[in-house]
């Protein structure tokens, strides 16, 4: 099932959800969710809007590759990254 979007309120609130203690990652989730999410199959999404919800030092430590994420968000966060 698609993601059901109320546009603007949805999508205000899944900016909100981008913003992060960090630029970096808000850029690089802002891009994604302007970019990929709307478009992004069903499952995608889900795991778009699970990454939202992990630590920061975790996201940032799996963007630069210094540890390595769950199995479950790695073609995310290659999208997320522009690698795929």
């Amino acid at each position: 099932m698609q993601f059901a979007m109320n546009p603007p309120a949805d999508r205000a609130r899944l900016r909100w959800r981008c913003r992060r203690g960090m630029k970096e990652l808000d850029m690089l989730l802002e891009r994604y969710l302007d970019q990929r999410f709307a478009i992004a199959p069903a499952d995608e999404q889900t795991l778009f809007l699970q990454l939202l919800d992990c630590e920061d030092p975790d996201l940032w430590s799996w963007v630069i590759g210094s540890t390595q994420p769950p199995t479950k968000f790695n073609d995310v966060l290659q999208r997320l990254l522009g690698n795929a």
